[in-house]
């Protein structure tokens, strides 16, 4: 047993094997809040922090979990304007994890109700002053985001 916990806890954790991987994803838990079917976006609550994800086939109130890919976080001190990330998140960095062999690093973000990985250079860990407790915004597509299902925890 490497480690134990909940799910959501264990995929947002920077030191396990399973976070090196390509296709390493964190796994959020949230609620469905409301449908915008003239833009094709379904908006899922997760703790007080709102994402939008394509459509969904699940009643307002039907708990999703969400997978984010880390390779797909793009992290920021500022928010950007007119671009087409529908997701702005703002969090605070809970750990950073550089990999010399790489040439990458892991950055635990935390936000209420959870937490993900975002994958970044070493180069965009030093330039953003990237340490334990600085707020970042975190950049997510809403394509991006995988919905596994429908249920918590």
């Amino acid at each position: 047993v490497v480690a134990s916990g909940a799910l959501t806890e264990i995929t947002a954790r920077s030191d396990l094997a399973i976070a090196r991987r390509d296709d390493a994803a964190s796994i959020l838990v949230g609620t469905v809040a409301g449908h915008l079917a003239d833009r094709q976006l379904s908006e899922v609550l997760v703790g007080s922090r709102r994402l939008f994800v394509p459509l969904l086939d699940a009643p307002v109130g039907a708990s999703v979990r969400l997978g984010i890919p880390a390779r797909e976080v793009i992290l920021a001190l500022e928010a950007p304007s007119a671009i087409s990330v529908h997701n702005i998140i703002d969090g605070a960095v809970r750990s950073v994890a550089v990999d010399a062999i790489h040439h990458d690093a892991l950055v635990e973000v935390a936000i209420p109700g959870g937490a993900f990985l975002a994958r970044v250079t070493p180069d965009a860990v030093s330039r953003l002053q990237l340490t334990s407790g600085v707020p970042v915004l975190a950049l997510i597509k809403s394509v991006a985001i995988q919905v596994i299902g429908l249920g918590g925890h």
